[in-house]
Formats: structure tokens, C-alpha cells, sequence
């Protein structure tokens, strides 16, 4: 039988009682149509694509892309209450001061 457990809080979860929830983090370079061409080969209707992707695996071969090889994918097993704190901050990034806005 398989265990699974929180990947956040550690909690065991069981797949009987608990709900478990999957996420998938997929980390790759995204390469933006200005960075084969110039803008204005973007705009053309009749720019030439294949000469685009030539130019692109020539500047992969010459090591000029380094980070295209960096992709990974990752994924982690949460139980329900840290899924509800993932969905709000999926980043972990504090918000700094918050406010306190009085009740009148």
C-alpha cells in the first residue's frame, strides 16, 4: 500500500479519509520571438521561419543558450489545509506591512 505525506507540513495523509493534492512546478526558458529576430521580422507576414530556427540551433550549438538545458519539472503531494495556503501565495512571498483599517 502506498503512504503518502505532506511535502510542506509532513502530516501523513490518507488516501481513504484525506483528500491529496498535486502540484506540478514546470521551471524552463521561455524564448520570446524577439530573441531570434528583430522585431520587425515579427511583424512581416511573410518572415522566413525556417531561416528563425536556424539561427536559433545555431546560437544552442554555440553555447550562447546556456540556460535552455536548465528545465525541470517537479512535484509535491499537499494536504488539504496547505493547499489552501499554496492557492493564496503560491510563491512564499511576504506581503510586508499590512494594514488595520479601523471598523467604523
Amino acid at each position: 500500500m502506498l503512504h503518502y505525506s505532506c511535502d510542506l507540513c509532513k502530516r501523513m495523509i490518507d488516501p481513504h479519509a484525506d483528500v491529496r493534492h498535486v502540484v506540478k512546478i514546470e521551471v524552463f526558458t521561455a524564448i520570446d520571438d524577439q530573441e531570434c529576430c528583430g522585431e520587425a521580422d515579427v511583424l512581416a507576414a511573410d518572415a522566413d521561419h525556417l531561416e528563425e530556427v536556424e539561427e536559433l540551433l545555431g546560437r544552442i550549438e554555440e553555447d550562447e543558450c546556456d540556460d535552455l538545458d536548465d528545465a525541470r519539472s517537479m512535484r509535491f503531494d499537499l494536504c488539504e489545509q496547505c493547499r489552501r495556503r499554496f492557492v493564496r501565495n503560491p510563491l512564499g512571498v511576504s506581503s510586508g506591512k499590512k494594514l488595520d483599517f479601523s471598523q467604523n
